[in-house]
């Protein structure tokens, strides 16, 4: 599939905008800034055309959904759009699934209607995607990508998770997103550490899962997770800790998030994570973007834990996702 004048469309949580323009400039020199709103961003590629086995493949940190930008349309005459496009990139629309979503606005295009077939359903890997990006009444753009093991299999990364009433806080859905966007597969036989545990919503979360947590935070939890039987709590600063203090059974994972550096939090968290060594399946570390600065250190943070030794690592935002974003290390 090749196309003259190619154009790339990019997703974002709304508010990180800059912060993924910022990716986009370090990392994708060739991508020339051509139109923005909020949550949602074009580029002209003044490089080689991406087809869609390579577009799938694109590495961006601050992108919800990522694909080659076919063109703007206003509802009432989409599928003709569509079509159009799809005769002239020679893809058939039939074999194609489609993700709709709106970005910024109330307004929710009736796609399911207007494609007659059904839409937002999960899509495995090499299922080619045509995103309906719906801005507003008026303002509808449309483009493809084929999924792969870095683009996500739901319409911009957004997953219907209910938030339980009895959650600490919202930023329960932060870990139940990324356990789901990650395909995490959680096992009553797993002990988990929680670095940064207050007020406890991951905690509460992985409980609730049925597994054993350890949580580390000098600030108060809530009495929902306290109370706990599986849940055993170090009120120390994780500087303080020291290998001796963690438990010597197996802990399979470690979930991070620490208001903290996080050059040194990363530091912090290796250095007791040695006790566990290869018996360890992975680190869900949350990186603070406290200076947008940071999107320039995103491959140096990652070669940490490359460093000490995980096969599989890779940085994304969920969509409960603010200033902030994830580091996924695996074996």
């Amino acid at each position: 599939m090749a196309i003259k004048d190619q154009f790339l469309f990019f997703c974002t949580n709304v508010g990180n905008e800059k912060l993924l323009k910022e990716e986009i400039r370090v990392f994708y020199p060739d991508f020339n800034f051509s139109y923005s709103r909020k949550g949602f961003l074009t580029y002209k590629n003044k490089g080689i055309n991406y087809d869609l086995d390579t577009i799938s493949q694109l590495e961006l940190t601050f992108s919800t959904t990522a694909g080659i930008c076919l063109g703007q349309s206003k509802p009432n005459s989409l599928l003709e759009a569509v079509k159009n496009s799809c005769d002239e990139i020679m893809l058939d629309l039939s074999k194609c699934m489609i993700h709709s979503f709106s970005i910024n606005t109330e307004f929710e295009l009736p796609a399911l209607e207007i494609f007659q077939k059904e839409v937002n359903e999960y899509a495995p890997i090499n299922k080619t995607i045509i995103d309906i990006i719906t801005l507003g009444e008026e303002e509808v753009w449309y483009g493809v990508h084929k999924v792969g093991k870095l683009s996500p299999n739901y319409p911009n990364s957004h997953i219907d998770i209910a938030l339980p009433p009895e959650a600490p806080s919202k930023s329960y859905l932060k870990i139940a997103q990324a356990v789901e966007l990650f395909h995490i597969q959680l096992n009553s036989t797993d002990g988990w550490f929680d670095f940064g545990s207050a007020p406890g919503v991951a905690s509460y979360y992985l409980l609730s899962k049925g597994c054993k947590v350890w949580g580390v935070d000098t600030a108060k939890m809530d009495s929902i997770v306290m109370e706990n039987s599986n849940y055993t709590h170090f009120s120390k600063a994780v500087q303080d800790l020291s290998q001796e203090d963690l438990p010597y059974r197996d802990i399979q994972w470690v979930h991070v998030d620490l208001n903290l550096n996080p050059k040194q939090a990363i530091k912090e968290v290796l250095r007791l994570c040695k006790k566990y060594s290869a018996r360890l399946k992975g680190i869900l570390f949350t990186v603070q973007m406290v200076k947008n600065e940071y999107v320039q250190n995103i491959e140096d943070f990652e070669d940490q834990f490359y460093d000490w030794g995980f096969t599989n690592v890779t940085s994304r935002q969920v969509p409960s996702h603010k200033n902030e974003y994830l580091i996924l290390a695996k074996r």
